[in-house]
């Protein structure tokens, strides 16, 4: 029994290593200039165990972002009963644990560009994505029903505005520091709030 627990626990931080140093090396260069063997030379394992735990590339990218877009930060919100209020004070403290991620700081605009193109060019992810949404939807609408924000606005433009502001991949006017931007994302997110409230 102990034993069986010990290697459960070896098999858990592995997959952890893996996915985490996935998804760093996906923030950094990109999908398409992430190779098998950089997954490898930063995890210190072979291929073969590698594919053990993930049966491709697609599919450790996949289960790389499903868990730092959404599982690690999202995946215990009750969005059936949780006020939208509720929702933005989530969304503000999963900022700062995505961007002070086990002592690296992930710049915010690469996470969202990152984000922003697998869902552009991976259809696995877009549907995945698409069902995460489904949740973002049925929250502002029971917000509107509950006469938090304001009925007469249309709920799919506050999806969109909400996911405008926090998905944001660039600042044309200045380059701003990462605190900067997560600062600037959480400040339009209230403001956001403040004019669609009741």
């Amino acid at each position: 029994m102990f034993y069986g627990k010990l290697k459960m626990r070896k098999v858990d931080r592995t997959r952890e290593k893996i996915l985490k140093t996935t998804f760093l090396l996906l923030i950094e260069k990109g999908y398409d200039n992430v190779l098998v063997s950089d997954i490898q030379a930063q995890t210190g394992l072979s291929r073969g165990l590698l594919y053990r735990y993930y049966k491709n590339k697609s599919a450790l990218v996949l289960a790389a972002c499903r868990e730092f877009f959404y599982d690690r930060y999202l995946g215990d919100f009750d969005y059936d009963n949780s006020s939208l209020c509720e929702f933005f004070k989530h969304v503000e403290y999963a900022i700062d644990r995505i961007t002070h991620f086990d002592g690296v700081e992930v710049e915010m605009l690469k996470y969202n560009t990152l984000y922003s193109s697998l869902i552009q060019s991976k259809p696995e992810y877009k549907d995945f994505a698409q069902f995460e949404f489904a949740k973002a939807r049925r929250l502002i609408k029971n917000a509107i029903e509950r006469g938090e924000i304001k009925a007469d606005i249309p709920d799919n433009f506050i999806g969109g505005t909400v996911l405008a502001i926090v998905g944001r991949t660039t600042y044309i006017t200045k380059v701003l520091s990462n605190a900067a931007i997560c600062e600037r994302i959480v400040r339009d997110l209230w403001l956001f709030y403040s004019l669609i409230k009741t």
